[in-house]
């Protein structure tokens, strides 16, 4: 059983139980989150108006840097995780369900710092992220892809 299969097992009687209050939450701040975005609608469009040139500009020059600490952080990002491993194994029999909730967010902190980096630089780095993505997700420590 994967270690993703693991965690949906584990935390599904806990997103069974809170579907209900999570539904209620959406229910009851639904018409609030519409009223507020619907006064800051056009705050938000003056916004990207102005903010539309600095971030093509930002995109231009974060693009190579971006490019250089994907190519150099590839093959540390397999080197620690196959040295870190065999460690997290011995901590996860030890630790057993500390360690899955840990996993579990190092998934999900993984996947998140992927789509930001991606949507960052508006994708065009999009298959040298999912790279380094996938070299920790096939080594089974963390991993995701958005």
């Amino acid at each position: 059983m994967s270690l993703v299969d693991k965690i949906k097992d584990a935390a599904g009687p806990v997103i069974t139980m809170a579907t209900p209050v999570v539904a209620q939450a959406i229910q009851k701040a639904t018409p609030l989150v519409e009223m507020a975005m619907e006064k800051a609608a056009p705050y938000v469009e003056q916004a990207r108006e102005k903010a539309d040139p600095f971030v093509h500009v930002a995109r231009e020059l974060a693009g190579p840097m971006v490019e250089q600490a994907i190519n150099k952080a590839g093959p540390y990002a397999e080197k620690v995780s196959v040295t870190a491993g065999p460690i997290l194994d011995q901590a996860k029999e030890k630790a057993g369900p500390l360690v899955e909730k840990v996993s579990g967010m190092a998934v999900e902190l993984v996947g998140a710092a992927v789509f930001t980096a991606d949507k960052a630089t508006g994708g065009r780095y999009h298959d040298q992220l999912e790279s380094v993505s996938n070299v920790l997700s096939r080594n089974g420590k963390a991993g995701g892809s958005h």
